[in-house]
């Protein structure tokens, strides 16, 4: 009986089995069968992902305008690539991982000349015959470069080039070849001056003229310059623009005895402000966020490890405006004054770094540019100390209330 019993049970279980099994074969076999398929799993990109599509678009960037992106451009997309180009060409890791995709070469450092005959024998027009630095029929298509301002700065041919301008860059050429002149590195804006002569990639050219200063709606400065390049084509572009492509290796032209000195006032340091180009959301969400500081030495130097340095946001910064102090400020005392100025306005962001410490760089305050630009100006006048910064109206006005 009790045998039975099981028996019984056993069957039972053997018919809804088999019911339940024909029940799922049905759903599987019907309209909603996928609903029941496993979803594919997300891929989430690794660092070699986003370290390849970065360079993608460095490469994008270079086959549509014919040269490397700057890491000081005014366009902030194009620093962004600029930074990022030197970062990956200064990582050997990482120019091993994108060895394969560099088609055109952006990877491979070029070393650089040890003497003047070095650099006289690798010139690819500042020393070469004259018939092939001026003769400008078989000159590329000049392409667009594209301005921070979105305005556009063309190159031209120089009109009567071999009256007007031709015997300058042969007169240079000569008192370079002869020793009475030489190159030294561009390393700050206060060499670009009216009448000067500059290389960069290899080229000659010459400023004759400054036009006025515009002020733009950011509240920054911009001034249009006149470039006349020994090839005979000419460019009215931003002096910043020319400043920020001479940063890259290039050269001023000066007499054989120049010390160095920029002119008879000693240079004790420079007042510079920053703009950051993190992507740290936290960051972003900063409105009029600027770096504000002072440094005995060059500003492009200081700020060359922007991205692994707690103080500059572990990001790369931009440059925005940069003033030379002479031996009439004391810098310490100059800086002190400026973060006074904007004390109530400045803003503590908290960053970890790569080995999870913790910091709160300092320098950072959340202010208009024009007002920044004013009160340094207002330092240099003397006339700051009868003013303040009005946060509410995002300017400088006087103490009594009158501006």
């Amino acid at each position: 009986m009790g045998a039975r019993k099981t028996n019984t049970t056993i069957g039972r279980r053997d018919r809804i089995g088999m019911e339940y099994f024909d029940e799922l074969t049905l759903l599987f076999e019907s309209d909603d069968a996928d609903l029941f398929k496993p979803k594919p799993r997300r891929h989430v990109a690794s660092a070699d992902d986003h370290l390849i599509e970065s360079f993608g678009k460095i490469t994008l960037f270079v086959r549509s305008f014919g040269r490397m992106p700057l890491a000081h451009a005014e366009a902030l997309d194009e620093a962004i690539l600029g930074t990022q180009l030197n970062a990956i060409r200064a990582d050997k890791k990482k120019s091993e991982t994108l060895e394969i995709y560099d088609e055109l070469g952006l990877l491979e450092l070029e070393k650089a000349p040890e003497t003047l005959d070095d650099l006289f024998s690798n010139d690819t027009g500042l020393f070469g015959d004259e018939k092939g630095i001026f003769d400008v029929a078989k000159l590329p298509q000049i392409k667009r470069v594209v301005e921070n301002s979105g305005e556009y700065a063309r190159r031209e041919l120089v009109e009567n080039f071999e009256k007007t301008f031709k015997h300058l860059f042969v007169n240079q050429q000569n008192l370079l070849a002869d020793g009475t002149r030489k190159l030294t590195p561009f390393y700050s804006i206060d060499q670009l001056l009216p009448g000067n002569f500059y290389v960069y990639d290899g080229l000659m050219c010459f400023v004759p003229e400054f036009g006025k200063v515009e002020r733009k709606a950011g509240g920054y400065s911009q001034q249009r310059i006149l470039v006349i390049y020994e090839n005979g084509t000419q460019s009215n572009m931003y002096k910043r623009s020319l400043a920020q492509r001479l940063y890259e290796g290039g050269a001023v032209v000066v007499d054989a005895d120049y010390d160095g000195s920029l002119d008879e006032d000693e240079t004790v340091g420079r007042i510079y402000v920053l703009g950051s180009l993190s992507e740290d959301e936290k960051v972003k969400m900063v409105k009029n966020l600027y770096k504000i500081g002072v440094t005995t030495g060059s500003v492009v130097n200081r700020i060359k490890n922007a991205m692994t340095d707690p103080t500059y946001l572990m990001a790369p910064v931009h440059i925005l405006e940069e003033y030379r102090l002479t031996g009439e400020y004391n810098p310490q005392k100059v800086e002190a004054l400026i973060h006074k100025i904007f004390g109530n306005v400045k803003v503590d962001l908290e960053i970890t770094d790569k080995d999870g410490l913790r910091y709160t760089p300092s320098e950072w305050y959340s202010a208009s540019l024009s007002a920044i630009i004013e009160a340094i100006e207002l330092i240099s006048t003397k006339e700051i100390v009868d003013y303040i910064y009005d946060a509410d109206q995002g300017k400088m006005v006087l103490k009594n209330g009158n501006d």
